[in-house]
């Protein structure tokens, strides 16, 4: 009962795991498909599929070549030059110099532990018993252990035998069982110079570069992790800040650390450096399990706020019914649901008397079982044998054990136990939640609200913490890089980079230039082009009738108004419809898209609903009915802004009105009537592929954008459902979406593209050999198909997921860097095309750059002016006054994928669903979101995936449907 806890791309293959799911897509899905066919498969069934690479330490920086599984000259595009036009500016950067590597030799050991331990972290354990370490002192020099099977030391030794014994080094009898053998043994010497031909550009990635990479690695992180916590990149100390989510939940301030290689080799570096940055991470709160279950319960719901010991009981206990027989049925309450979602947690037990006792155990479940009748799986229900001596066994309960066996007699013995991943079992009262227990679910909007006001730092107080961690880091005194002759400069480096001149916007009325502010104003300003059919047919819905007729009809006068101010088009004023208090939304949106129709007699072009508050399935489910029923094109728009009746907002709205309606809200202008940026015919694509909250059994959600006009400023999209949990665009998926998208270009362009930019989001270097193997050649293959002809293609991917950070001499008014800054030095790769853009102004905080790295170039587009476009084009997003942080084609990719949500084929009732109940009883902000079952989290990448429902069903008119296909109906 007392048992310990559980706790690169390749010739072509398979798609990744998952990827056959869309070839059940449908027809008019979100995707826009023609007709219904089941998809080819696109890849060898008989063939294993991909799967990542076993054996690399997942924490470190690595190049997309570590990901390759057959090595040879790296496929990736190599820098062709530097930037030259921008201005040269300084700024500096939070990746800290590694100035010297010594030349002894580190030598690499096996560590062979027989039989293998039952945990891989008891490897660790047995490694750091008293018997081991005695033994290791031997040979004085520092040793490094990796936690598993290799370390590493500068002692020459050949081989070290040991037997160690777990009970004895714990003062215990000696339990055979117990017994391991450990064997060290040297199996080579780390070459480093291996890594610096490498990063020399003298030799391809092969496993003696890899190697040398991990053993610097274990090498950095070995000092500090003696003195603080360390959970993957993030050292946490014991003074840490810290800050309650909410009463179950908090937030801890620690420090990142990780070595990183970059091109600061080409300027007589070493080319590695170490990025030092500030991590906010959520945890469980510490505290006594009894009072987590109470806090976590009463956080999902109003009614469950302060509720004490006898109140806790009977809400976990079984809830009674009878059935046609006559018989007790027994199901499980509410709260004893909720309760469920604590699946897999650690915790610690303190009933032994250890109050240092570190062993964590793995809940596995809660007790329960018809069989346990109405009181439940309570301390003196649950029962399990216990071994006598002699081997007999009898059956005893978990409150009579622990009487006899701890002379504990349980207070609190009504709730249910606790069984571990390993069966035993252990009443809520003994048991603790341990600090730095990971809270695994996606944060609700009130600790997202926390989390933000703990975490947002000005760049000043960031630059302070970041040196503050450097300083607890101690790099001048750690013993284990002095051993090995690392020595890391303690200040900021100062980098050269560029700023890139800023564009003008371009209005039917004129330009405006915002200048280095990143912003403009839009009054006066007329649309490019404004909505290429006028408003015949429109109206504005107040839902549950949660506005006045008067004060509405007022916001409707003052909305029209402003979008006449920018161009747009309207002939007829629009209807508007009080919708009753109540109504089924499915049959209000039926009612006023009919309403509208016949008063109008043309078919609605674009409906307004009015909304009481930010309630996310009422917006969900008037958009799915909208969309997938009818296929006409909605608005929503908030109660309180209907009140203003600002012009601003106004302004706000229309630029999305305006793009909705096939309009287009500026342009960066050309010389003449060229575009800005392209000679020849060209087409941006950009694709984002979401997924779920961690906990949901939603599927992944692929999004795909696309240019329709010769300036890259309005994009088409469509959007599929890609899996579970799978991050490469399945071949079917992009089957099913991007050839219909290519049929419109041509047709609007006249001509077909020569030139694709592909822009992914959200993949590591560890994907873009899969984004090369099974995305681009279906991109190519869609075009061979539609076209029969294929462009050159220049892939980019886009990500923020980084912790790079610039502090310029001269930023912004908080300290930022300009929009334009630009870094080609120091923090990027030696030879790869990469480099981080600053485009945006932080409205808070410290802004953080895009990395961008161009992985495949056909194009061969002169670098500076790639990178004027990229930071141009996000001038032209279609509703902002402002640039965007992040190229538009993947920024739109994001909505789209955000907006398709409402599409997923879910049952629909317009019942309260259970997961919006809080956001209606008058719950207080803090309400944890409803998870479910963990179970629903185990999903694998290769189960099947529902499509998407239809853009416009059975009732929608063709045209309608068109409509949604090549315009952005996202935005």
């Amino acid at each position: 009962m007392d048992g310990p806890s559980d706790q690169g791309g390749s010739p072509r293959r398979n798609p990744p795991s998952g990827a056959s799911q869309s070839s059940h897509s449908r027809a008019g899905s979100t995707s826009g498909n023609a007709q219904t066919r089941a998809a080819p498969l696109g890849y060898d069934p008989a063939i294993d599929p991909l799967k990542p690479i076993e054996g690399i330490n997942s924490r470190l920086d690595l190049p997309p070549e570590a990901y390759v599984r057959v090595q040879g000259r790296t496929p990736f595009a190599r820098r062709p030059g530097f930037n030259t036009t921008g201005k040269p500016i300084n700024v500096m950067v939070n990746q800290f110099r590694v100035t010297s590597i010594g030349n002894a030799d580190a030598y690499q050991f096996d560590v062979s532990v027989s039989p293998i331990p039952p945990r891989p972290h008891m490897i660790s354990k047995i490694w750091d018993t008293p018997k081991v370490q005695s033994m290791l002192k031997t040979h004085p020099k520092p040793w490094i252990h990796d936690g598993r099977n290799l370390a590493w030391s500068t002692n020459k030794v050949e081989e070290l035998r040991i037997t160690v014994n777990i009970d004895e080094e714990k003062g215990k009898p000696a339990d055979e069982k117990n017994t391991y053998y450990v064997i060290i043994r040297n199996t080579g010497t780390i070459r480093l110079h291996a890594l610096r031909s490498y990063l020399e550009g003298k030799m391809d990635w092969d496993n003696s570069v890899l190697e040398c990479m991990n053993f610097l690695d274990h090498v950095l992180r070995q000092g500090p992790s003696t003195k603080m916590r360390l959970i993957r990149r993030t050292f946490f100390p014991p003074d840490a800040k810290r800050q309650d989510l909410n009463m179950a939940t908090e937030v801890i301030k620690g420090m990142y650390a990780s070595i990183r290689m970059n091109q600061s080799i080409q300027q007589g570096g070493t080319g590695l450096g170490i990025n030092v940055s500030v991590s906010n991470c959520a945890f469980w709160l510490a505290q006594n399990f009894e009072q987590l279950v109470r806090e976590f319960i009463s956080c999902y719901h109003s009614k469950w706020e302060n509720m004490q010991y006898n109140r806790l009981v009977e809400e976990l206990k079984p809830v009674i019914t009878t059935n046609a027989s006559g018989n007790e049925v027994y199901s499980m309450s509410e709260a004893f649901k909720v309760l469920r979602k604590l699946h897999r947690i650690r915790f610690r037990v303190f009933h032994r008397g250890k109050t240092n006792d570190d062993k964590e155990y793995v809940l596995k479940s809660f007790a329960w079982s018809p069989s346990y009748g109405r009181e439940g799986g309570n301390a003196k229900n649950v029962v399990f044998d216990k071994k006598e001596d002699g081997g007999m066994t009898r059956k005893i309960s978990v409150f009579d054990y622990f009487h006899e066996r701890y002379n504990i007699r349980l207070e609190q013995w009504r709730l249910p136990v606790m069984e571990t991943a390993r069966g035993g079992f252990f009443p809520m009262e003994v048991c603790t939640m341990p600090r730095y227990n990971r809270y695994p679910f996606k944060l609700d909007p009130w600790q997202t609200s926390q989390m933000i006001k703990f975490a947002v730092q000005r760049p000043t107080e960031r630059r302070q913490d970041i040196m503050a961690n450097v300083q607890a880091l101690a790099w001048s005194t750690d013993k284990y890089l002095q051993e090995f002759g690392i020595k890391v400069q303690t200040g900021m480096p100062v980098v050269q980079a560029r700023l890139i001149p800023n564009p003008e916007v371009q209005y039917a009325n004129g330009k405006v230039n915002p200048g280095t502010s990143g912003r403009w104003d839009l009054r006066g300003k007329k649309f490019t082009l404004p909505n290429p059919q006028p408003l015949k047919s429109w109206a504005f819905v107040a839902v549950d009738e949660c506005v006045d007729k008067k004060t509405l009809d007022n916001f409707v006068k003052v909305f029209e108004q402003t979008y006449k101010n920018h161009g747009g088009k309207i002939e007829v004023k629009p209807q508007v419809y009080m919708g009753p208090r109540g109504k089924q939304h499915h049959e209000l949106v039926e009612q006023v898209y009919k309403q509208t129709g016949i008063a109008n007699k043309a078919t609605p072009q674009i409906i307004f609903y009015v909304l009481k508050d930010r309630t996310a399935w009422i917006y969900d489910r008037l958009k799915k009915n909208a969309d997938c029923r009818w296929a006409y094109l909605t608005q929503m728009i908030l109660l309180e802004h209907v009140r203003r009746a600002q012009p601003q907002y106004c302004s706000n709205v229309c630029m999305k009105v305006n793009a909705k309606l096939g309009g287009q809200t500026s342009r960066i202008p050309g010389a003449g009537a060229a575009t800005a940026f392209f000679k020849v015919p060209t087409m941006m694509i950009g694709v984002d592929v979401s997924h779920a909250s961690p906990g949901s059994a939603s599927a992944s959600m692929a999004a795909m954008c696309v240019s329709m006009d010769k300036d890259a400023a309005t994009y088409a999209a469509a959007c599929e459902t890609n899996g579970h949990r799978v991050e490469i665009l399945t071949p079917a998926n992009t089957r099913s979406m991007l050839p219909n998208i290519i049929k419109l270009w041509c047709q609007k362009n006249g001509t077909a593209p020569q030139h694709v930019f592909y822009f992914r989001d959200g993949v590591s270097e560890g994907q873009f050999a899969h984004v090369m193997e099974y995305e681009v050649e279906e991109i190519r293959r869609a075009f061979k198909e539609v076209t029969q002809s294929v462009p050159k293609i220049t892939v980019i991917v886009a990500t923020k997921r980084h912790h790079i950070r610039f502090f310029p001499e001269k930023g912004d008014k908080h300290g930022n860097p300009l929009p334009g800054t630009i870094v080609e030095r120091e923090v990027t790769h030696p030879f790869h095309y990469d480099f981080y853009l600053c485009s945006h102004v932080a409205i808070q905080g410290t802004a953080r750059p895009v990395h961008y790295h161009v992985i495949h170039d056909e194009i061969k587009m002169k670098q500076d002016d790639l990178q004027k476009m990229i930071y141009h084009q996000c001038y032209q997003y279609a509703r902002s006054t402002t640039p965007v942080s992040l190229h538009p084609a993947v920024y739109y990719a994001h909505l789209a994928g955000a907006r398709a949500r409402s599409h997923e084929n879910a049952p629909t009732s317009d019942q309260v669903p259970d997961y919006a109940k809080h956001f209606v009883t008058g719950k207080v902000p803090g309400a944890l979101a409803k998870h479910p079952d963990s179970s629903t989290s185990k999903r694998s990448g290769s189960a099947e995936a529902m499509p998407l429902l239809p853009m416009g069903g059975s009732e929608a008119r063709e045209d309608s449907k068109q409509t949604f296909r090549s315009t952005m109906w996202y935005i």
